[in-house]
């Protein structure tokens, strides 16, 4: 390419590509048509898969039904046979009862579809349908990476057709990722088998028994010699049913269903993937590329026969991680801001051995290997397990060119090394290795002078789990004795508070007893000339003041102001003792009148 002029005539845009860079967009060129998966309107509302350019029709996915697409992100698209697949992640209908659950798919359309007819699917797919991908750790609860993040193109390991996809876990689950293989005849496989269906809103999604799909199969492709050699000449009965189940019941199983790399609780989650399947000096090895959202690299290896391992394997068993470095360098490309590291874009330069990394600021380009970080150690060297490396006789780790021409030794197979000896300066090679960007592989056994730091073993600021549980226990138990003590003290107050509101009744029932005795002798008082002679100094000045509802005790005599009764006789009685006395005047009281007897005597002898 020599210039950047523009070739041929401008073509509009829509459903070709989003309105916003934020938004999903992937595109594919074959056959001279454009297959793209992207939204065609400002708010990323109408989802699409779209067939554009060529001699065919322009074909669209149905619009606006959940059964389809909802809320999609398109990750990748890959040509293999007569179709073409879109692997994309969108939340799932079929379990909207546990509210919003994100799901990753896969979905294929024909490449010859010609749409449905006038009355059903009229230039819409007829070959559309989708199918989960099971990226997930075995056991009795699978734990899932439901979030694709990127797919590689159809690779060549084995000798089968072989997909690898980056999957993460969502936001607000635990931190980790996943890399799934999955083989591209699994996937056809898949979309022969049973759909899925919602027989009314409130109802599961359950399987399609096999008599009630009609034949030919939906979705099918159409060609010459088929009873219905064009996707339009198919009967309504099939065009409504792929219109109403476009969901296959099985998901795709991952190969040896389990992932081939695994990596949780890690301060950053991987977002990109790039293979190379024929690395080393004779193009025997496969390395694989995960790029950080911060530009961090790791590098691992794919185990031989990796494919043809059994039925389920242990997560993670099928690689070897090499070594992590980093990429975004602030003097060269920026800010040190978490914006302008985010990593782009990865890509392989096979040829020119490098990686090719996008920031928003720059493009960084990096070697696929550091040799030289183990020159002067044969045994750091080989314990490093790089295909790209090898030992000359000179003394020397170096980069292998492919097909080289110079001797050279390699110990992938991860072999022993301890017959090699010790190397010198070994701490001092390990204090570099450290402190520089490059972390080796942790899978090599321990040898002297190799450095086997993991980014696992430097969390920058994770918590480990047995703190965590410490911390929890410590906080459990300090809450509890304060609970107790809280209790306690509430508790304590409350009989306080009991106790001083019965004394306070107590004192008022007291009171009131006073008050009523005081009452009763208030309503005495127009007889008070009767009990003069008991009162020989008359009542006190405070008492002749207040009137009965004003009594109060306070102005009262009390028992030290009261004087002693004196023992009286009245005249016509002679020594008479003090009962008699208390008598007379008793029935003078009941007698006011001066009737009787003593009332006689008594006024004889006034």
């Amino acid at each position: 390419m020599d210039t950047l002029e523009p070739v041929g005539d401008n073509i509009s845009g829509m459903a070709r590509c989003p309105y916003d860079p934020k938004h999903a967009n992937v595109a594919l060129f074959t056959g001279g048509m454009l297959f793209t998966a992207t939204v065609t309107d400002f708010l990323a509302i109408d989802a699409v898969i779209y067939r554009s350019l060529g001699d065919s029709p322009t074909l669209r996915t149905v619009k606006h039904d959940s059964k389809w697409f909802k809320e999609p992100y398109f990750v990748h698209a890959v040509e293999w046979r007569s179709h073409v697949y879109f692997f994309f992640r969108e939340i799932a209908m079929e379990f909207n009862y546990l509210e919003k659950v994100v799901v990753s798919r896969v979905a294929r359309v024909c490449k010859n579809d010609m749409g449905g007819s006038q009355r059903v699917l009229e230039k819409q797919w007829t070959s559309f349908l989708k199918a989960r991908l099971n990226c997930s750790v075995p056991g009795d609860s699978h734990f899932y990476f439901n979030v694709i993040q990127a797919v590689t193109d159809i690779l060549e390991l084995d000798g089968r057709p072989v997909v690898l996809a980056m999957f993460s876990t969502p936001t607000n689950s635990i931190p980790g990722s996943a890399v799934c293989a999955f083989d591209m005849t699994q996937v056809a496989a898949v979309f022969e088998g049973r759909f899925r269906e919602q027989k009314s809103p409130e109802s599961i999604w359950t399987p399609v028994p096999e008599d009630m799909v009609p034949k030919p199969r939906p979705g099918c492709c159409a060609s010459p010699g088929m009873r219905y050699n064009s996707s339009s000449a198919f009967p309504d009965e099939i065009l409504n049913f792929v219109k109403t189940h476009p969901l296959m019941d099985e998901a795709v199983p991952a190969l040896g269903n389990a992932p081939w790399i695994l990596r949780t609780m890690t301060r950053y989650q991987l977002r990109k993937i790039v293979v190379d399947n024929a690395a080393g000096p004779w193009g025997n090895h496969t390395v694989v590329f995960l790029g950080s959202s911060t530009g961090t690299v790791l590098k691992f290896l794919i185990l031989p026969n990796a494919t043809s391992s059994p039925a389920t394997t242990a997560p993670g068993s099928q690689s070897v991680f090499l070594e992590e470095f980093e990429t975004y360098q602030p003097g060269r490309c920026g800010r040190d801001t978490e914006d302008e590291q985010r990593l782009l874009g990865l890509e392989l330069d096979k040829a020119a051995g490098s990686l090719l990394l996008a920031f928003p600021p720059c493009v960084a380009r990096v070697p696929v290997a550091r040799c030289q970080q183990h020159s002067g150690c044969m045994k750091n060297c080989l314990g490093s397990r790089d295909p790209y490396c090898g030992w000359t006789p000179e003394g020397s780790c170096i980069f292998l060119e492919p097909s080289p021409r110079v001797a050279f030794e390699q110990d992938i197979a991860g072999g022993s090394t301890s017959h090699l000896g010790e190397c010198e300066g070994e701490r001092g090679a390990g204090a570099r290795g450290r402190g520089g960007a490059t972390r080796s592989s942790p899978d090599v056994s321990p040898t002297p002078g190799l450095v086997t730091e993991s980014f696992v073993d430097e969390p920058d600021g994770l918590v480990s789990v047995n703190l965590l549980v410490i911390s929890s226990v410590a906080a459990f138990v300090i809450g509890a004795v304060i609970s107790g003590f809280s209790v306690c003290w509430f508790i304590g107050h409350r009989d306080r508070k009991e106790l001083a509101r019965r004394k306070d009744k107590e004192t008022i029932l007291a009171h009131s007893e006073s008050v009523v005795s005081v009452s009763r002798l208030g309503e005495r008082r127009a007889r008070g000339a009767l009990l003069a002679p008991l009162m020989p100094n008359g009542w006190p000045k405070e008492l002749g003041k207040v009137t009965q509802h004003d009594l109060d005790s306070g102005v009262l005599p009390t028992p030290e102001q009261t004087p002693l009764q004196q023992k009286r006789c009245p005249g016509a009685l002679q020594n008479c003792t003090w009962e008699q006395s208390h008598n007379i005047i008793n029935a003078a009281l009941r007698d006011p009148g001066g009737s009787g007897p003593a009332g006689a005597g008594r006024g004889h002898g006034g």
